[in-house]
């Protein structure tokens, strides 16, 4: 792992399996000390997002979390102010993101940021596809999620939206890379996405757990907003 964490400090391109035994790394660190993740979070978060397009949060259950959580429950949107009682109004999962906001203008604003543009979009018609039962399922080209730099950290993301039943890779482009990643809508039960990193642009369906366009939109636009600011 030095060797890796070198080429990290250096900016340096990894391997495919260099990369594998990153991602198993940081997962191994989250799950059996958070002191070491934040430590490793703190020092290389930056890097491998700027240089890597790879995404990894600060939090076990972090922004995505706490933004699926209001999609669900969109009259809190209106009620969280910076203020130690409103983490009564949430699962204790996410109490310890919560007391990290309160103590960060910064990122507390950009919460509140998303909230409002979130319920202003969805305030006319709320509805989203009811949350799955159980964990999505996420399918890579050749059953390999480390084949391709930053994707299996993004579609690990999306998965914490509830509404998201499977995702699934299916083109990637070299050349005519997309101008910015984006969602939009293919069906009433699919959603499209395209992801980018350093070396091409994969496109993916995102299934959705109802068939019903309206929701399909609003999931849609949901997701454009809690990733992208769109």
């Amino acid at each position: 792992m030095r060797t890796i964490l070198r080429k990290l400090d250096g900016r340096k391109t990894l391997t495919e399996r260099e990369y594998q035994d990153l991602l198993q790394y940081i997962d191994a660190l989250g799950d059996s000390s958070m002191e070491s993740y934040r430590l490793f979070y703190n020092r290389y978060s930056e890097v491998l997002w700027q240089e890597y397009t790879v995404y990894i949060p600060k939090f076990k259950h972090g922004m995505d979390d706490l933004l699926n959580f209001l999609l669900y429950h969109p009259e809190l949107m209106s009620q969280i102010q910076k203020t130690a009682n409103c983490l009564k109004l949430f699962p204790l999962e996410l109490h310890p993101y919560l007391s990290y906001l309160l103590e960060q203008e910064q990122d507390w604003a950009l919460i509140k940021k998303i909230s409002r543009s979130l319920s202003r979009s969805l305030s006319k018609r709320p509805q989203l596809p009811t949350a799955r039962k159980g964990n999505a399922v996420l399918k890579y080209e050749r059953g390999n999620p480390y084949k391709e730099i930053g994707l299996k950290p993004h579609f690990e993301r999306l998965a914490r939206y509830g509404f998201i039943t499977r995702l699934q890779s299916y083109r990637y482009l070299q050349r005519g890379k997309a101008s910015q990643d984006r969602i939009s809508v293919l069906d009433a039960g699919r959603l499209g996405g395209i992801y980018t990193n350093k070396e091409k642009s994969i496109y993916y369906y995102i299934f959705l757990s109802e068939t019903d366009m309206i929701k399909a939109e609003n999931a849609c636009l949901a997701l454009n907003t809690a990733l992208y600011g769109l």
